[in-house]
């Protein structure tokens, strides 16, 4: 069978097998599980896949998910394809959703397209299949990138043929004609969808009246040439993603417990800005598993923000999928987690005893110590310091920092806001919530690893004194960090 478009079109199986080898959409022996609604399109998709089974010894799976929208439709979609499966005699897996679960207003078309692809990865899990196969041909992709260029959405990237490795689209070279004409010749039965005729959704406006149109009035050959401009612009961009990885591991400071990214402000802030969002995506492609639903305006929020003049300034935004980027000071952070929010944290330290403090990483250690008159002399340190707490210390607790905290820092000379504190010496705000305070008798004493508060610095006249260790998980044992700060006079 040929195409009816262009001369010396080639047959339509030979096309898809050669789609499916150029793009590695399936290994020999791998499963794949097959997205069928009913319509001409998946139908025809089915076939082929079934004709060309021995030349990739696949095994398939059928998924059709009823969405509930359309009731009696629906129901004659979910028997047709149900018969389809016994015909062809391949497994058959499908969901039905409730309508009521869609909510009211918003794009419910994507709410759908989201549980049909969570239900499809389900049946591929179940089934162990490596491949997710849906009916997407070439007419489609033309769609989507006028709607992606009408939407400005950033990027003229249309339905790509392998998607995250999983998803495939044999049929992403056949055009509707194509496949319309070999359901035809094939004599498949299919079902129409009547939802492809509303124009309430603008991918229906699109097919019928602004292609047509373009085709008419500017340019015949407009979907060859939209295609070939989206194909260079896809080879650009991957070699721009190959950049964007190595960017990546140049401005990596680290990962944190749950995944989060910390990427070096500095650097992100030297990169070009076209380099910058795909630095951005990269990260958040690692962190969420997919930039599905990341926009070029999310990007451009952050980047707008890492190029405004007037100082680093600590800023939050949300992203989708439940992860947040975070500017601060040195560091652009991307999590699942608020990093700037931590649960407040109390508990009492006994000299003598090793106190564990996870909220703030470290273990805290004191110990009463006699002077004898001579206070300790030596260098700085943010892991040990020696507090005059006189002859009835009072009650030692560690907290985190509280709103309207305030302490006298030594050698300042005067009192000063925690949070006032904080800001001046840079702190990244993600840290400012964990980092510990040791009371003594209801004074701040020491902001661990920053400033003792000058109420209890030692003097000549001290005689007793409470040294005061911090170290972080892993050297709980003491290992020798950096020196021991005494506070003198």
């Amino acid at each position: 069978m040929k195409f009816r478009e262009g001369p010396k079109e080639p047959d339509i199986l030979s096309l898809v097998f050669k789609t499916m080898v150029w793009y590695d959409m399936a290994a020999p022996g791998e499963t794949v599980v097959v997205g069928v609604s009913g319509g001409v399109d998946s139908v025809s998709l089915l076939d082929i896949l079934a004709r060309l089974k021995p030349r990739f010894a696949l095994r398939l799976v059928i998924a059709h998910v009823h969405h509930g929208l359309r009731r009696e439709e629906g129901e004659r979609e979910f028997r047709f394809v149900e018969a389809l499966a016994s015909r062809y005699k391949l497994p058959f897996e499908a969901m039905r959703v409730d309508a009521s679960g869609y909510g009211k207003g918003g794009n419910v078309q994507a709410r759908a397209r989201r549980y049909r692809i969570r239900f499809f990865e389900e049946v591929a899990a179940r089934w162990g299949a490596a491949r997710i196969a849906t009916g997407h041909h070439r007419d489609d992709h033309l769609e989507t990138l006028l709607m992606q260029l009408l939407r400005g959405t950033g990027g003229l990237i249309g339905i790509p043929p392998v998607r995250e490795g999983r998803f495939i689209r044999p049929l992403i070279e056949i055009p509707r004609s194509g496949i319309r004409e070999y359901a035809r010749e094939a004599g498949l039965d299919y079902c129409e969808d009547s939802s492809n005729q509303k124009r309430t959704y603008l991918r229906n406006r699109i097919r019928q009246e602004l292609i047509p149109w373009i085709r008419r009035e500017a340019n015949p050959a407009f979907g060859d040439a939209l295609l070939r401009f989206s194909a260079i612009s896809r080879e650009e961009g991957q070699w721009l993603d190959r950049l964007a990885e190595e960017a990546v591991e140049r401005a990596l400071c680290r990962t944190g417990p749950r995944g989060e990214t910390h990427l070096r402000r500095d650097l992100l802030e030297g990169y070009p800005r076209a380099l910058q969002r795909r630095v951005l995506r990269e990260s958040y492609r690692r962190l969420a598993g997919s930039t599905q639903g990341l926009s070029h305006v999310h990007l451009e929020g952050i980047c707008d923000a890492l190029q405004r003049p007037g100082g680093r300034v600590h800023k939050q935004f949300s992203l989708p999928r439940g992860i947040r980027a975070f500017l601060e000071y040195d560091e652009v952070c991307l999590s699942r987690r608020d990093l700037w929010k931590a649960a407040p944290y109390e508990v009492s330290l006994i000299p003598g005893e090793k106190r564990r403090i996870p909220e703030a990483g470290m273990v805290l250690l004191a110990e009463s110590v006699s002077c004898g008159g001579v206070p300790p002399r030596g260098g700085e340190d943010r892991e040990c310091v020696f507090l005059d707490v006189g002859p009835t210390p009072g009650n030692l607790v560690v907290r985190n920092a509280r709103a309207g905290d305030r302490f006298r820092p030594y050698g300042l000379g005067g009192e000063k806001k925690i949070k006032d504190f904080f800001i001046d010496r840079k702190i990244p705000r993600s840290m400012r919530n964990r980092i510990a305070i040791l009371e003594i008798g209801g004074k701040i004493a020491w902001v661990v690893g920053q400033a003792v508060d000058d109420r209890f610095k030692v003097t000549e006249e001290t005689r007793s004194m409470l040294r005061v260790q911090a170290l972080p998980f892993g050297r709980e044992d003491g290992t020798p960090g950096r020196r021991i700060r005494q506070i003198k006079r």
